[in-house]
């Protein structure tokens, strides 16, 4: 069945079938919301402690070829 068939059986049902048909459709169908996972919040930092990790792991390294 698809939903061509679907269509044109509802199309046929009464006024009062067709509406219960659409509240059943409507508690089936609806999207199911997403949890949002809860963030970590992040450690506190400093001016010192930016430009001390940019030091050590960016700049003073040596490169190979």
């Amino acid at each position: 069945m698809n939903a061509n068939d679907v269509y044109n059986i509802a199309k046929a049902l009464p006024e009062e079938e067709l509406i219960r048909l659409y509240n059943m459709l409507d508690i089936s169908v609806r999207p199911k919301t997403k949890i949002k996972k809860k963030r970590k919040p992040l450690p506190e930092f400093t001016v010192n402690d930016g430009i001390r990790f940019l030091l050590k792991n960016h700049f003073n390294k040596i490169k190979t070829q």
